[in-house]
């Protein structure tokens, strides 16, 4: 695709309003297009996975509450709120981890996936349940933070202010 520059040249403007409002979108697809490149996946990956911890913590202390207080969910009122929740967010951090990780060739990682990283399973306790050398533990988590921050950055997970505010 052209940039909309070299369209502008193409086709003369019916008034020099649409070619500053043409460049003002040019320099905005140009600075989102920055900010994605600009971010490590792995870095993307430990800021969502910092996020599915703290919403994992909140989600079970609360339902720790509402199980006792079986009234609060009869009593729900539903409301039209578009945005995403924080069930949402672990929903949609688990899924991410599914598509990077599927293929029988990924199944080992699949598997570390859903112990260490979305069940919170202590390290030493996974390392030990997957038979795992401290370097081969090292050497699939880089692949797992490298191939699902890939994912999280592609599904637009990250930032999780972006995720939760929408496209602001």
């Amino acid at each position: 695709m052209e940039p909309v520059t070299a369209r502008l040249k193409s086709c003369p403007p019916k008034s020099r309003d649409v070619e500053v409002d043409l460049l003002e979108v040019e320099e905005e697809e140009r600075r989102r297009a920055e900010e994605t490149m600009s971010v490590k996946p792995e870095m993307a990956f430990d800021v969502c996975w910092e996020v599915y911890r703290g919403a994992r913590e909140v989600l079970e202390a609360k339902r720790g509450i509402t199980a006792l207080t079986w009234e609060v969910d009869a009593k729900y009122a539903w409301r039209p709120d578009m945005r995403p929740k924080l069930k949402d967010w672990v929903a949609d951090f688990a899924l991410a981890g599914q598509a990077a990780l599927e293929g029988p060739q990924q199944a080992s990682r699949m598997v570390l996936f859903r112990l260490y990283y979305l069940g919170l399973t202590p390290y030493e306790r996974a390392r030990h349940f997957l038979g795992l050398s401290e370097r081969s533990w090292v050497n699939w988590s880089e692949e797992i933070r490298r191939r699902c921050g890939e994912e999280l950055l592609r599904r637009d997970l990250f930032p999780p202010r972006k995720y939760f505010n929408g496209a602001e």
